[in-house]
């Protein structure tokens, strides 16, 4: 027979990792968007140097506010940025970290050639955060390319605003920080914000709130709008 011990107990369990928090601060949109332009120093957010990018994400603070109809993960960094963490070839060796996109390209392909600003980019965008049944396209949706594809992933951005990869899962990052009482979405942003030089990444919760992550040295800082 087997022996007693051989297999772990009910009440046994496996320890929990604990990495530093992050710096949690909290400001209104208005606030935020003053600092992002360098019209006021709201806890130290360094100004947004560059025009385009500074377009780029307030336009992208738009959508998440305006449009976003659930949860959603926006990440806006430099190509070069991305392309210095993410593996350029489809077979990725083990463990390095890509990314694998969730609808075989549709939202890449459907937000091709369209600025952050463009009315079309926030309908795909409201379109793409509408909670559906099984979190997928409708079987009946207009486009044939969309029915039936997974509605999932982050959607990454260059800074001069137009789209870098949509609806893609962000793999083999190394958690940066402990972000309690927060799902994936939420670890993923961390993470990509951390590995990703210069990215300020926007996620939002299927319940609505709102947060910007940015990593300032070593240290990952956390704006909740409220």
């Amino acid at each position: 027979g087997v022996a007693v011990g051989a297999f772990p107990s009910a009440v046994t369990s496996l320890p929990s990792v604990q990495f530093p928090e992050p710096e949690m601060h909290s400001c209104s949109r208005a606030e935020l968007e003053a600092a992002i332009l360098g019209e006021s120093l709201h806890q130290s957010f360094p100004q947004v140097g560059c025009p385009h990018t500074r377009g780029t994400v307030l336009g992208a603070l738009g959508l998440m506010c305006e449009h976003a109809l659930g949860g959603a993960l926006v990440c806006i960094a430099d190509y070069e940025a991305f392309q210095a963490v993410f593996c350029q070839y489809s077979n990725a060796p083990n463990g390095a970290p890509a990314l694998r996109s969730c609808d075989e390209g549709y939202m890449t392909g459907r937000l091709r050639g369209l600025h952050v600003s463009d009315p079309a980019f926030a309908a795909a965008f409201r379109d793409f955060t509408r909670h559906e049944a099984g979190d997928r396209w409708p079987e009946d949706h207009p486009d044939p390319g969309a029915r039936g594809r997974p509605k999932d992933g982050a959607i990454l951005l260059s800074t001069s605003g137009y789209r870098i990869k949509c609806a893609v899962k962000l793999l083999g990052l190394c958690p940066a920080a402990t972000w309690r009482n927060v799902g994936t979405k939420h670890e993923a942003a961390l993470s990509c914000a951390w590995a990703v030089q210069g990215a300020l990444v926007l996620v939002r919760s299927d319940s609505g709130t709102l947060h910007l992550v940015q990593r300032r040295a070593r240290k990952l800082h956390v704006y909740a709008l409220k």
